[in-house]
């Protein structure tokens, strides 16, 4: 059975059909995309006007290109990525899939989208071919160059916060070290604080010993020669009253001899107090003065004294605490060492101080829970007065040397001028 033939089309729907199809080239050529009509084998059947403003050719001429050929019509490298992904997707859009991808492509200068969408086929009555895709190409240059910039800037962003985030993580490891500086350094502040009232109780403490001790000297050594004076001098009255004359002479004599006691009791104490030489010569000479008083005053210890400095060589700052340590150092030898010798040795180095106590009796106690020699304050003491004078104080045990306590002080460039 053959068709009834198609009757022509009215001439008002021709002229309209024409019409409408300029109306849709018009629309199509005013758009900033590159819009492609492709047939089966992937040809150009239709081209925009775009074609001709990014200069890939006439709309007239590139009819039958392929859609490589016709982003690239003067050629390219065999391995050019815009065609490999042309490629790729033409056989996915075999498939029936809608296919979309963007490149920077260096023949065209520009970063291009690209979007393949299929076509339903349906049979031509006129025997024209098919169309069988769209493909539409848009220019997103400087949609790259701003995501681009976006992107660098978010990663200078980035970058900057973890700077910033680095520098105060450090600011953080710095606060905490210095608030841990600060906590160290008011515990070492308390604990000076503690060491200096300890310090003021001791100095009280031995103030109000050495007083007792002046007290006691004076009551039992000067008291009594002062009231035998008195007695004397009160009885001597009484005889010249009578006119005894004869009487009063040999009491006169007594009381003359009690005198001279009394002032030797005196000299005597002064001297324990500060001996002049400390004042009127110098250190070396007072320690050798003190080695002396205290040989003869323990004749059953041997005392041998090294004075490699003169009197000179010692700062003066110096003078009484070298001196107080060398007398605390023997009085504790005298007490508690029951040694046989002794050796007292001062030197100046050309930036240090030293003196050395030894002795060759029984040694150290074990030292308790503090750390501290025995129950007394002597130690401390000695080492405290080394302290304040920017000295160090240590004590050792040895066999050949019964005690060695040795004090050394270290002077800086300008007390080594001064």
């Amino acid at each position: 059975m053959v068709p009834p033939r198609v009757k022509s089309l009215p001439e008002e729907v021709q002229q309209a059909i024409a019409c409408a199809k300029l109306d849709w080239e018009s629309t199509a050529d005013s758009l900033p995309l590159l819009v492609c009509l492709l047939d089966e084998r992937c040809q150009a059947l239709r081209v925009n006007r775009i074609i001709e403003a990014w200069r890939l050719g006439r709309v007239n001429e590139v009819t039958g290109r392929d859609m490589h050929t016709l982003l690239h019509p003067g050629g390219c490298d065999p391995a050019c990525l815009l065609g490999a992904q042309l490629h790729e997707g033409w056989k996915r859009l075999q498939g029936g899939e809608a296919v979309e991808f963007e490149i920077n492509d260096t023949l065209l200068e520009r970063t291009v989208s690209v979007s393949l969408r299929p076509v339903a086929a349906e049979s031509s009555r006129s025997g024209a071919a098919r169309v069988r895709a769209i493909m539409v190409v848009a220019d997103v240059t400087p949609l790259s160059a701003a995501r681009a910039a976006l992107e660098g800037l978010n990663e200078s962003l980035e970058g900057r916060v973890q700077t910033r985030t680095h520098e105060l993580e450090d600011a953080n490891r710095d606060l905490q070290k210095e608030i841990a500086r600060r906590e160290t350094a008011e515990e070492a502040l308390r604990q000076s604080r503690n060491d200096l009232e300890l310090l003021s109780q001791q100095l009280i403490q031995a103030q109000e010993r050495e007083r007792r001790r002046i007290a006691r000297e004076l009551h039992d050594s000067v008291g009594p020669s002062l009231s035998a004076i008195k007695y004397s001098l009160e009885r001597g009255a009484e005889l010249h009253r009578q006119a005894r004359h004869a009487d009063t002479q040999p009491l006169l004599e007594r009381t003359i001899e009690r005198v001279r006691e009394a002032i030797a009791d005196i000299r005597s104490i002064a001297m324990d107090l500060r001996p002049p030489v400390l004042d009127d010569l110098g250190v070396a000479s007072a320690l050798e003065w003190l080695s002396r008083e205290f040989g003869e005053t323990y004749t059953h210890i041997g005392v041998h004294t090294r004075i490699d400095a003169t009197d000179t060589d010692i700062p003066q700052h110096l003078a009484t605490t070298i001196f107080r340590c060398a007398q605390e150092l023997l009085n504790n030898v005298a007490k508690h060492a029951k040694a046989q010798h002794v050796s007292v040795t001062l030197s100046r180095d050309f930036n240090k101080v030293t003196l050395i106590v030894c002795d060759d009796g029984i040694g150290l106690p074990q030292p308790n829970s503090s750390g501290s020699f025995g129950t007394g304050h002597g130690i401390r003491n000695l080492r405290e007065r080394a302290q304040m004078t920017g000295g160090k104080f240590s004590l050792t045990a040895d066999q050949g040397c019964g005690t060695l306590a040795r004090l050394d002080w270290v002077f800086g460039l300008a007390q080594q001028r001064a």
